[in-house]
């Protein structure tokens, strides 16, 4: 089996009340995890996370692994439904274990969120996992480029998260064991404040894992510390079966999550194993990891519905405008009234009495009858009545003789 040395560290750093981070060494199981959520709902998620990941020490095949990221997934979900405080709580989850896979020792590496996963060879550090944030699908698309997304304000608007969905979409990798290579498993907080070269500068001066992981940890926090910062470092100390051309960059197999459609397999042939898609930019999923949320609508659908809304009320207003801004004079039943809006009503909007004209039909004159059954449209109330007073005028008057 797979023999590893491992090293870790941990810190609120400078902004954060607490630390939503929590990170599991159950050799051969690691695991790093960054919550969110309102009140302590992140620090929930992602303890629910690692403890659910113990549980991964007898997987051997990455199906079994995505299940039990699967069944961590379902745990937070059912605590945040018994509990209101915890709604809307999730967290991202990226872990490393030793598997025997058909005789052979490898690595299984499984990612969900931002969270990150890297491996120093010789002479580079690679990151293996890759982001799921709106950001990063906004890079890959090549509608951002890599500079820009350093200091992006979405930078935190996660595309997948633990907690979220009752399907979590996880992205595994198998891999081939080396001794010597080291792996770096971190929370965001760590990449946000310092860039690939002193990282990689610290874990090749510094051999012992667990004081390279809090000289990582220490700077992070120096150069802003704007997030919880944790470090989990892993040695590949020694294998039973070294492979004879290990690949450049260790991977043997890749297996990404689509909607609907997670990876539960087994691995296949060797042969047939870097055949999943390459990117399927999953994007029904938002979460902004920076503050309490409802994330089960995109920020898509959101200004869909309200950009509908406004067109609706909009609509409605000028309805209500078009209904209820002229005045008519004609018949409620025998009596002559003024009323609001115009003859006959406009959709649901029908006219109302505004006031009574003081006539009665049968003191109409012919001629006005006729145009008061019609209606006669005006477009203030003073105009109708003054023409109710003309009405009770000839009304009363005697005829011309």
């Amino acid at each position: 089996m797979t023999s590893f040395a491992f090293g870790t560290a941990t810190d609120v750093g400078r902004v954060r009340r607490t630390n939503q981070d929590h990170l599991l060494t159950a050799d051969p199981v690691f695991v790093v995890a960054d919550g969110m959520g309102g009140h302590n709902g992140g620090e929930v998620a992602s303890a629910i996370a690692v403890d659910e990941m113990a549980n991964a020490d007898a997987v051997n095949t990455l199906g079994q692994l995505v299940e039990v990221v699967q069944q961590a997934n379902r745990e937070i979900i059912d605590q945040s439904r018994l509990d209101p405080k915890l709604r809307g709580m999730g967290t991202t989850v990226v872990a490393l274990i030793g598997m025997d896979v058909d005789d052979s020792e490898r690595i299984g590496v499984a990612n969900v969120g931002d969270s990150r996963l890297y491996l120093r060879t010789d002479d580079e550090l690679v990151q293996l996992t890759e982001d799921h944030s709106l950001v990063e699908a906004l890079v890959r698309d090549g509608r951002l480029s890599r500079e820009d997304a350093a200091d992006h304000p979405q930078r935190n608007i996660l595309t997948r998260a633990l907690g979220i969905d009752d399907k979590a979409l996880v992205d595994t990798w198998e891999l081939v064991p080396v001794a010597g290579d080291r792996y770096l498993l971190c929370s965001d907080g760590l990449f946000n404040e310092l860039e690939p070269e002193p990282i990689l500068e610290v874990l090749h001066r510094l051999d012992d894992p667990g004081a390279a992981a809090e000289e990582l940890v220490a700077a992070a926090v120096a150069a802003g510390g704007h997030d919880n910062v944790t470090v989990l470092i892993v040695d590949v100390v020694a294998t039973d079966t070294e492979a004879e051309e290990p690949p450049a960059n260790r991977i043997v197999g890749t297996y990404k999550a689509v909607p609907d459609a997670s990876f539960l397999r087994d691995p296949l042939a060797p042969g047939d194993l870097d055949h999943g898609p390459s990117d399927p930019h999953p994007d029904e999923i938002i979460v902004d990891r920076s503050m309490a949320r409802s994330p089960f609508v995109t920020w898509r659908l959101g200004l869909f519905v309200a950009a509908v809304l406004v067109v609706l009320a909009v609509l409605l207003s000028s309805l209500v405008i078009l209904a209820r801004s002229s005045y008519h004079v004609g018949l409620d039943g025998e009596e002559v009234v003024i009323f609001k809006g115009q003859e006959g009503g406009v959709l649901w909007f029908d006219p109302t009495v505004e006031e009574p004209v003081a006539i009665i039909v049968a003191e109409l004159d012919p001629t006005d009858l006729s145009a008061v059954d019609d209606g006669v449209e005006f477009d203030s109330l003073d105009a109708a009545r003054q023409y109710g007073l003309e009405l009770r005028l000839r009304a009363t008057s005697d005829p011309t003789p």
